[in-house]
């Protein structure tokens, strides 16, 4: 009886154990595999390749120009550092198409 008891004990423990370790391989975050890939396509000046990867993980152009950061550097830069032409010819007209203008005029002006 108590053979039995400590062989459902340590076939217990061993599935815990066997489970524990299946946990401790480091997965990365979804959103970082995507900034990996957007980095890296625009790195290898892959334009078609660029546009697969922002829309698999649906990045819009725009949000891509305006947020994503390659080594500390906005994309448009990135690009332009690493000499990736084509990249930054394709993402030139969006880095500052969100910035705005406003203009104040008086419209009641004293006489």
């Amino acid at each position: 009886m108590k053979a039995r008891f400590s062989l459902a004990t340590a076939l217990v423990v061993a599935c815990f154990a066997f489970q524990a370790g299946a946990g401790q391989t480091e997965q990365q975050p979804f959103g970082y595999n995507a900034l990996v890939k957007v980095c890296t396509e625009t790195r290898q000046d892959d334009r078609l390749g660029l546009k697969n990867a922002l829309k698999e993980h649906r990045i819009k152009i725009q949000t891509a120009v305006d947020k994503v950061v390659c080594n500390g550097m906005p994309l448009i830069s990135f690009a332009r550092a690493e000499q990736s032409f084509k990249v930054a010819k394709m993402l030139a007209p969006y880095d500052r198409k969100g910035e705005g203008h406003v203009d104040i005029k008086d419209i009641a002006a004293p006489n």
